[in-house]
């Protein structure tokens, strides 16, 4: 077993030289608009972090900035052959952002936009620049592009475009970071780099951070320095095993059971620990079963098959609470800062619009009042300024109220009643949405 885990260990931690894993980073930042104002930290925010990738061990590091649209796509262009077989292919964009016509688009530095139309013209889809890394083991693509949309002023109404920040996406074996939440812009700061591009040059080379804890690990850097008002958001379809993009820090060996010789240089409580995060991180079934697999009586091995329960577990039928009785952990849990964002809208009548609203386990309904709904147009984000506490467990429905009179479950949220974010994906109704939410848990 320890013969496995040191091979584990060494094969994922991307801890050699340049030679044994090839580590690759597009730095994209757009600062100099011709026909709008121009971003003052941009190209400042995008040195900053191809210092950092440097310093994290990526063996190349290209900077591009204030690129043009045809610059633009000849640099994804080259950047895609030199990322394919990579060991890891990283993106990183800063600068104008902005969700239209139902896809997200980067804005190159000669675009003038006149309308909503000419995106696909002057632009960049956001798919192409993820098309880049497809060819890497490792995907990450890190967007600081969540400002206000400077163009849409001049569009004609209700061209199908939001004026804040970029719509939230769902894209397989990608970790995703976004600068901030679906639908809300990022602040550039008071000085000469931005709260996000100082948070994630200080992250890229920490020695001893998992790839797949960066994103919160920024996440929680910027809420502190901006006192809450902007929130990062991380899609991370990756694996749970632990995953480096620096070179570890030495490790010390460490006593191992009776009659079983210490592996040399592998720390099994470390990796243990390391392997644990990785699974809270990702939050999915498989991640908590490797988990198992390699510690299967490891300190978290209870609470992992705990966890593994409740991802496998059906839905929960809502309804007012009658004599039936239900076992409560005596916690109250606090729900805040919930955030909907709508992806898909395709109603089965061809209606452009839902009205929805939250249904609590408890009989509670927000908003409150039979007839009050949130209307959602196509990328409209729904962002829930109210806080809720009710007693665990804590379960709800994000409910559709059709316009002829039906009453649809756009999706089921189990609420954990360990604190923390947490993002679920809902496609019930033929529409898609995603639910961003904070859990505190109250004594």
């Amino acid at each position: 077993m320890i013969r496995v885990l040191f091979f584990l260990a060494a094969a994922l931690s991307f801890a050699g030289s340049s030679v044994e894993a090839k580590k690759v980073a597009l730095i994209i930042g757009n600062a100099e608009y011709q026909n709008t104002s121009p971003l003052e930290n941009a190209g400042n925010d995008a040195n900053l972090v191809a210092e950092a990738a440097k310093k994290a061990g990526f063996d190349e590091v290209i900077v591009a900035l204030d690129q043009s649209v045809d610059d633009f796509r000849q640099t994804l262009r080259r950047f895609r052959e030199q990322a394919d077989g990579a060991d890891v292919a990283m993106v990183y964009y800063a600068g104008h952002g902005l969700e239209g016509q139902g896809e997200n688009w980067l804005v190159p530095t000669d675009a003038e936009l006149n309308s909503s139309f000419d995106l696909p013209f002057e632009t960049i889809n956001l798919n192409r620049l993820m098309e880049t890394v497809s060819g890497a083991q490792v995907r990450v693509v890190v967007l600081d592009a969540c400002r206000n949309n400077p163009f849409s002023n001049s569009w004609r109404a209700g061209s199908r475009a939001v004026g804040r920040g970029l719509a939230g996406i769902d894209v397989d074996d990608v970790l995703v970071i976004y600068a901030a939440a679906p639908g809300q812009t990022a602040s550039d700061g008071d000085g000469v780099n931005s709260p996000f591009a100082i948070s994630l040059a200080a992250r890229l080379p920490e020695a001893d951070l998992p790839l797949q804890l960066l994103g919160g690990s920024v996440r929680d850097d910027v809420l502190k320095a901006t006192g809450g008002k902007q929130r990062p958001f991380i899609s991370a379809s990756i694996t749970g095993t632990p995953i480096y993009l620096a070179p570890r820090t030495p490790v010390q060996e460490v006593a191992t059971a009776p009659g079983v010789a210490p592996s040399a240089g592998v720390n099994q409580a470390e990796l243990e620990g390391i392997t644990w995060r990785g699974a809270l991180a990702t939050d999915s079934v498989s991640a908590f079963s490797t988990y198992l697999s390699l510690f299967p009586s490891g300190a978290n091995a209870p609470l992992a098959a705990q966890k593994i329960s409740a991802l496998l577990a059906s839905p929960v039928t809502l309804a007012k609470p009658s004599g039936t009785a239900v076992v409560k952990s005596g916690k109250t849990v606090r729900i805040s800062n919930v955030s909907i964002q709508n992806v898909d809208l395709t109603g089965r009548l061809g209606i452009g619009a839902d009205d929805v609203y939250l249904r609590f386990n408890n009989g509670d309904r927000f908003p409150d009042g039979g007839s009050k709904n949130q209307r959602f147009n196509k990328g409209d984000n729904w962002v829930i300024s109210e806080t809720f506490e009710l007693g665990d467990p804590v379960v709800f429905k994000v409910m559709e109220h059709d316009m002829i009179g039906g009453h649809d479950t756009i999706g089921t949220v189990a609420v954990s009643a360990t604190p923390g974010t947490y993002t679920q994906a809902m496609d019930g109704d033929s529409s898609e949405y995603i639910i961003i939410y904070d859990v505190s848990a109250v004594e």
